[in-house]
């Protein structure tokens, strides 16, 4: 063990010591602050004249949106939020511009934008009248045309329906921009995570190879197996560390500049998962969502150091998993393609995103139902585990020939 922790000490120390990881750390870093306070940077224009500073219009939003908070999503705030919008003109080409909507409409701006996702067209032009019975029904209809849409088996709408009956309605409004910004952004802080570990790792066994120390290592007597793991426990620690380092920026920052209220929102109030049955917070989905990002950081360690030692090339290696990371943000596979979507859809470079972690496909084992964000991050330690156990075996066969 204290040969295993000195040969850990000293692979760790090695990747620590690269300018390249702290070069790459501080670009992640820089951009995730940037996505977060990037949006309130800047003017608001209207035909090319300044209307208002992004910062200030953030201002006054969160205010009406405090106002809000606490107030319960029934017939009697929808038909406060219609009479507000009924002010406006109606031959106004761009209502949001009118004195009337600044006035009486914009403090209700968040419940319309809610009501619009939920009934799925404008209340304002399509002649809807404020029915909370009907809004709850349209959100039903959405369930289940989004059910097909991602032709779900009848198990999984049935455990969907049962999920849905334990959701506490009407739902209660609260302010909760900054968990909303969290979660907006995973897909953002996941994509630079996974190009910063295939960027520090893909090099750490192919160095061996063109410094041509890999013979003098396997030769020792600890070089054919606890040199291996020592470098991945090292790779795996720095992924670790790293991701750790990212999710305390991207969550601090954006409670910082939007706020810490709204924790135990309902996370239906998200514009994203709105039709999502399960019962949880915002804040427990932003748990949920950084926990598993630790476990991907940990899992795309491994498989970047594995695959770099099986092709012995860190060029090879980082154009690899480049092109797979870009492929996973910019394509997917169509619904109808059940079981090669979900599992595209469950790849690391897939995955973290509020579409990925909270996808209503479901794994069935036995008549039970598993959600993704339950199974994939266990799918992921196991085939983590296995690419350890495959990786040591192409470690120890390596022979040095034709130097």
């Amino acid at each position: 063990m204290n040969i295993f922790l000195t040969l850990y000490h000293y692979e760790l120390k090695k990747l620590v010591s690269r300018k390249l990881v702290w070069i790459t750390l501080f670009i992640c870093i820089g951009c995730i602050i940037f996505a977060k306070a990037g949006n309130l940077s800047g003017n608001y224009y209207v035909d090319g004249e300044v209307v208002d500073t992004h910062y200030h219009m953030f201002q006054v939003d969160s205010a009406y949106r405090r106002a809000l908070s606490g107030r319960i999503v029934n017939q009697e705030l929808l038909e406060e939020m219609m009479t507000a919008y009924g002010m406006i003109p109606a031959a106004a080409d761009r209502y949001t511009e009118t004195e009337e909507y600044q006035k009486y409409a914009r403090p209700y701006s968040e419940i319309f934008q809610l009501v619009w996702r939920w009934i799925q067209r404008n209340p304002l032009y399509e002649g809807w009248s404020a029915d909370e019975q009907d809004l709850y029904d349209s959100r039903t209809d959405c369930q289940e045309e989004n059910w097909t849409s991602l032709f779900l088996s009848d198990t999984e709408k049935s455990f969907w329906r049962k999920q849905e009956e334990q959701l506490h309605k009407p739902f209660t409004y609260f302010y909760h921009e900054g968990y909303t910004v969290i979660l907006k952004d995973i897909d953002t802080v996941g994509i630079l995570l996974l190009l910063l570990t295939a960027v520090c790792l893909s090099g750490v066994f192919p160095e061996e190879h063109m410094r041509r120390t890999d013979q003098m290592i396997l030769s020792s007597a600890k070089g054919r197996t606890a040199a291996y793991w020592a470098k991945l426990s090292a790779g795996m620690s720095m992924s670790f560390i790293c991701a750790v380092l990212m999710g305390l920026v991207a969550v601090i920052s954006a409670l910082l500049i939007y706020g810490t209220e709204g924790f135990w929102s309902a996370v239906q109030m998200y514009p994203y998962l709105e039709t999502y049955a399960g019962s949880m917070s915002v804040g427990e989905a932003c748990c949920i969502v950084y926990g598993i990002f630790l476990v991907t950081a940990v899992l795309m360690g491994v498989l970047v150091m594995v695959v770099s030692e099986l092709l012995h090339n860190s060029i090879a290696t980082l154009a690899l998993f480049t092109g797979l990371i870009v492929a996973g943000s910019m394509f997917g596979i169509p619904n109808q393609y059940r079981v090669a979507a979900q599992i595209w859809q469950s790849l690391p470079m897939s995955f973290l995103s509020c579409k990925g972690i909270f996808s209503q496909r479901l794994i069935v084992v036995g008549g039970h139902c598993f959600t993704a964000w339950q199974s994939v991050p266990i799918f992921y330690v196991l085939f983590g585990a296995v690419a350890a156990v495959a990786g040591v075996k192409i470690y120890r066969r390596y022979q040095v020939s034709g130097r």
